[in-house]
């Protein structure tokens, strides 16, 4: 089988281009061919022998999806759309396509009314001293997405009509698609399979813990976070390292100064100021105890964590084998959730039990090594496939 995977749109994304193409490299008899933009090269350095990356200069993306489309492929996995919603849905595409999905309400439920209730919203939690971002980004979005609703639709219709499918990332995801469009044919798959890597944390002279993603205060909740490390300073400044293993940006150099003030006070803590390479990245993941995904689940009313998209902070834990540590309202993967701790108002006490009783992050550590079997290569081939 000649299978096609597309991703001319998001760098991060790559994760998920490496779980498609190693894992449909489990059948000898496929031919994966990887389609990216010049740019993109570094990420990609696939070394086996089923897997090609063809890659193209970001001039015209046209042609570039109408060279993929005559390349003969069985099955093209579109990956990433991003902005270039009408460019996708100009093309007749030839093989069955399979379109990931990543956040399921712009795709299926993205109504009029829906669309206006979350301009509303935003505006009515705008700042005087932001209104370019809080203010009229959020108009001039509302507007453009007019065009861009008429190209989803129209890419929706194509697949369902030639018998394409959808993948997520979670059961919760493809529940909410069927029940908006039951003629969909959804698929669940992983952003990121497991490998064998290396457990680093059993120098660890205190618990690590490690937040990863971008230090965002939109999507994770980082006020409160920084308010129980300074309420507890004294007992995470003895037992615990905190880890923010994401880009602080220009905007967001309070929590930067909160963090500074910390460390000064005798927290043991990582944080960056700049991009972070994938091998420091992964080598840090790999040296923590556990991941705290300190989401706000529900980013707004028309979005939420674990129904309408999934959270990278999941698929941190099956590539590392870490256990995770989730506001109660996430409903994690199935297959994770003997391996995750919640909390309500009372995180710091989870993470005090984790301290003060150690049998419980042995227990935790015990069940995602057994958990992450799930997401191997060889373990998701037959779930890939499966019509």
């Amino acid at each position: 089988m000649k299978i096609g995977i597309v991703e001319i749109c998001e760098a991060n994304h790559y994760t998920a281009v490496e779980a498609l193409a190693y894992t449909y490299a489990v059948a000898k008899e496929n031919k994966i061919t990887v389609f990216i933009l010049d740019k993109f090269k570094a990420n990609y350095q696939f070394k086996h022998e089923q897997i090609e990356v063809i890659s193209y200069a970001q001039a015209d993306l046209s042609a570039f999806l109408n060279q993929i489309n005559n390349c003969g492929l069985d099955k093209i996995h579109i990956n990433t759309i991003d902005n270039h919603f009408q460019i996708f849905a100009e093309v007749n595409w030839k093989a069955e396509v399979i379109l990931t999905i990543h956040n399921t309400n712009i795709w299926f439920d993205n109504s009029l009314n829906k669309r206006w209730s979350l301009l509303i919203e935003k505006l009515k939690n705008s700042q005087f001293s932001k209104l370019k971002n809080t203010c009229y980004l959020p108009i001039k979005y509302f507007i453009k997405d007019f065009k861009k609703q008429h190209n989803i639709d129209q890419i929706v219709a194509q697949i369902n009509l030639k018998g394409g499918k959808f993948l997520v990332y979670s059961d919760a995801q493809k529940n909410y698609i069927s029940n908006l469009n039951s003629s969909a044919k959804v698929k669940v798959f992983p952003f990121c399979i497991h490998q064998s890597i290396d457990d680093l944390s059993s120098n660890n002279k205190k618990l690590r813990v490690c937040v990863p993603g971008s230090v965002d205060e939109s999507r994770r909740d980082y006020r409160q976070l920084l308010k129980l490390l300074k309420k507890q300073q004294a007992f995470f400044n003895e037992y615990i390292c905190i880890d923010f293993l994401g880009y602080i940006s220009e905007d967001n150099q309070e929590i930067l100064k909160e963090i500074l003030t910390l460390e000064a006070n005798g927290l043991m803590v990582f944080y960056n100021q700049n991009f972070i390479k994938d091998t420091e990245f992964n080598t840090r993941l790999q040296t923590c105890d556990v991941i705290l995904g300190n989401l706000k689940v529900n980013m707004n009313s028309q979005s939420k964590y674990g129904e309408t998209k999934e959270t990278g902070v999941i698929f941190n834990m099956i590539k590392a084998g870490k256990p995770g540590i989730f506001p109660s309202n996430y409903q994690p993967l199935k297959e994770l959730k003997s391996s995750c701790l919640f909390y309500d108002d009372n995180l710091f006490q989870v993470l005090e039990s984790l301290v003060l009783k150690p049998l419980i992050l042995n227990n935790l550590k015990k069940n995602i090594e057994e958990a992450v079997k799930a997401f191997e290569p060889v373990n998701l081939y037959q779930k890939l496939i499966k019509p």
